[in-house]
């Protein structure tokens, strides 16, 4: 990958499967110290700060994606006030109903005038 060096480009590999940074060290027989020092780097080269950016920024390049970012934001911000508004929908009628819970740990319902 442009910009990383082989062996943070390794790091952010197994960093975009999942591995934690002592795996990561297992993995390439190095210390978690040269971990470390190899993420820090690839942050500052990718312009990310966890280990989770990384990982994903790795899988953009290595499979060279173009992903919108800002786009898939606004989907997904719609589709969630989607979903309110059909929970908000759905609930009307139970909205005008109200529990009440005896001692007999048995809920009663009633319509409210």
């Amino acid at each position: 990958m442009k910009g990383l060096s082989r062996k943070e480009n390794q790091v952010a590999g197994l960093v975009a499967c999942g591995l934690a940074k002592k795996e990561i060290a297992d993995e390439l027989n190095i210390a978690y110290g040269t971990v470390n020092i190899h993420i820090d780097n690839a942050y500052k080269k990718t312009g990310t700060n966890k280990l989770n950016e990384l990982g994903a920024w790795w899988i953009n390049k290595k499979f060279n994606l173009n992903i919108n970012w800002s786009d898939m934001k606004k989907q997904i911000i719609a589709t969630c006030c989607l979903l309110l508004v059909c929970v908000q929908l759905t609930n009307v009628n139970a909205s005008a109903m109200r529990a009440r819970t005896r001692r007999t740990n048995r809920t009663e319902y009633y319509e409210m005038d």
